[in-house]
C-alpha cells in the first residue's frame, strides 16, 4: 500500500488545538482507524516546525529540535497506510522553507496538505488574544490598526491567516486534489462539525473518537485579555520569551487561572467587522480560483457584519475601568494560589513516592504490585481495616 501523509499546516485559532487533543487524546484509536500520528508525542510536531523555519539551532530551543523534520517525514513514509503530521506554526513558513521541507518526502509517498480556515471577523480578535498570551503588550486597538496597514500582508497575522497564500506556499507542487482546506463552521455551531470534516478527510470514522474532552487554549475574556496585557507590561525583560514564559504565564496564568473567568466577548467595531469580512471573501475567492478541494463551504469564511459590542470612539477601543481590572486582578490573585496549592500538593505526594521507594523499597513495590492485582489490592485494604481497629 502506498504512504499517505497529511501534513496539516494550519491556521492558528481555527480549531488546531481541538483537533489535535481528540486525535493524540486517542492515539491508538486512530492507529486502529488505519491513521499513524508519528513521532514520540505532539510536541515533537512543534520540534519539526522549528526545523522547517530554521529556528532548531537557537540556543532556547531544545536540542533535540535539529533534524525533527526529517525523523517525522521518514516514519510517516514508511508507514502503511495515512499519516498525520499536524501543527499550525507550519503556516508561518515562507515559500523556500515550504519548498525544501515537500522535497524530504520521496516519490512513493501521496502527499496531502490541509489547511484549517476559520471567517477573520472572528480571528482578528483570537488572534491579538494569542499575542498577547505570547508576551504582547499592545492593545486590541493597535492589533486592530496594525492588520489593516498591513497592505503588503508581511505581518506574522497575514502570513498565518491568509489562507489562499498558506496553501500557494505548501501545495505549489502537488495535484489540486491533494490541496484541501477545512472550513471552520459559523459561531454558534455544533464544534463536532469540525471534526467530523477533518476526521473524514483523514478517513477515519468519527464516531470512533470522543470529542467531549476538555477544552484547552480558549479564548480570553476582554477583561482578562487586558489584565494579561498589563502583566506583560509589568514584566519587563523577567520571563522571557522564548524562555519561561510560556511554562508559568501562558500555562499557568492564562490557561489555568484567565480562561476559565467570566469575561466580556470581544468583538470588532462595525468598521472592522466590515474590513474582515471583505478581506475574507477576497480569500475565499482566492481559494476558489485556485481550484483546491474545499471540506465544507467557503461560504463559512464570509460572515454577516453585526453585532458589535465593542464599537470604538474617537479614541479607539475602550479598555476596562481600572476599577473592573481591580477586582479582576484580586479574583485572578485568589485563583492562582489555589493553583499553586494543588501543584504543590501534587509535587508533595510525588516526592512522598520517591520517599517511600528509597527508605522501604520491599513496601514500596508490593503497593505498586497491588495496584495492577485485584486480589493484592484486597488484601492490602483488609490489612489496613485490621490495622485500624487495633489501633482504635
Amino acid at each position: 500500500m502506498r504512504s499517505r501523509v497529511f501534513l496539516h499546516v494550519g491556521s492558528p485559532k481555527t480549531g488546531t488545538t481541538f483537533l489535535q487533543d481528540v486525535l493524540w487524546a486517542q492515539r491508538s484509536t486512530a492507529e486502529e482507524e488505519g491513521l499513524l500520528l508519528p513521532g514520540k508525542w505532539f510536541n515533537d510536531h512543534f520540534l519539526a516546525t522549528l526545523d522547517v523555519r530554521g529556528l532548531a539551532e537557537e540556543a532556547h530551543y531544545p536540542p533535540q529540535a535539529q533534524g525533527m523534520w526529517e525523523r517525522l517525514v521518514a516514519e510517516a513514509s514508511a508507514w502503511d497506510g495515512s499519516a498525520l503530521i499536524s501543527h499550525e506554526l507550519f503556516a508561518g513558513a515562507d515559500a523556500e522553507q515550504a519548498r525544501r521541507a515537500m522535497e524530504a518526502f520521496g516519490e512513493g509517498v501521496e502527499v496531502h496538505v490541509v489547511v484549517t480556515a476559520r471567517d477573520l471577523v472572528r480571528q482578528i480578535a483570537a488572534e491579538w488574544q494569542e499575542h498577547v498570551k505570547h508576551r504582547s503588550a499592545a492593545t486590541f486597538g493597535d492589533f486592530v490598526r496594525g492588520v489593516r496597514d498591513d497592505h503588503a500582508h508581511t505581518s506574522w497575522f497575514w502570513q498565518v491567516q491568509d489562507y489562499a497564500s498558506v496553501l500557494e506556499r505548501w501545495g505549489a507542487t502537488l495535484p489540486r486534489e491533494h490541496v484541501h482546506v477545512v472550513t471552520v463552521p459559523p459561531s454558534g455551531s455544533d464544534p463536532t462539525i469540525l471534526w467530523d470534516r477533518f476526521a473524514q478527510l483523514l478517513g477515519v470514522d468519527p464516531a470512533a473518537f470522543d470529542t467531549e474532552l476538555e477544552r484547552s487554549n480558549s479564548s480570553l475574556g476582554a477583561e482578562q485579555a487586558e489584565l494579561l496585557r498589563r502583566v506583560n507590561i509589568e514584566l519587563g525583560d523577567r520571563l522571557p520569551l522564548p524562555g519561561p514564559y510560556p511554562l508559568v504565564v501562558k500555562n499557568v496564568l492564562a490557561h489555568r487561572v484567565l480562561e476559565p473567568r467570566p469575561g466580556t466577548r470581544l468583538t470588532l467595531g462595525a468598521a472592522d467587522q466590515e474590513f474582515a469580512a471583505d478581506a475574507s471573501r477576497a480569500v475565499a475567492d482566492r481559494l476558489d480560483a485556485l481550484g483546491v478541494d474545499v471540506v465544507g463551504d467557503l461560504a463559512d469564511l464570509v460572515p454577516t457584519a453585526g453585532g458589535a459590542a465593542h464599537e470604538p470612539g474617537d479614541e479607539g477601543y475602550a479598555l476596562p475601568s481600572d476599577a473592573t481590572l481591580l477586582a479582576e486582578s484580586v479574583a485572578t490573585i485568589a485563583d492562582l494560589l489555589v493553583v499553586l496549592n494543588e501543584r504543590r500538593a501534587a509535587q508533595q505526594r510525588a516526592d512522598d513516592v520517591v520517599t517511600t521507594a528509597r527508605e522501604k523499597p520491599v513496601r514500596f513495590a508490593l503497593v505498586q504490585a497491588s495496584e495492577n492485582r485485584p486480589a493484592l489490592r484486597r488484601m492490602r485494604g483488609a490489612y489496613r481495616a485490621l490495622k485500624a481497629r487495633r489501633q482504635a
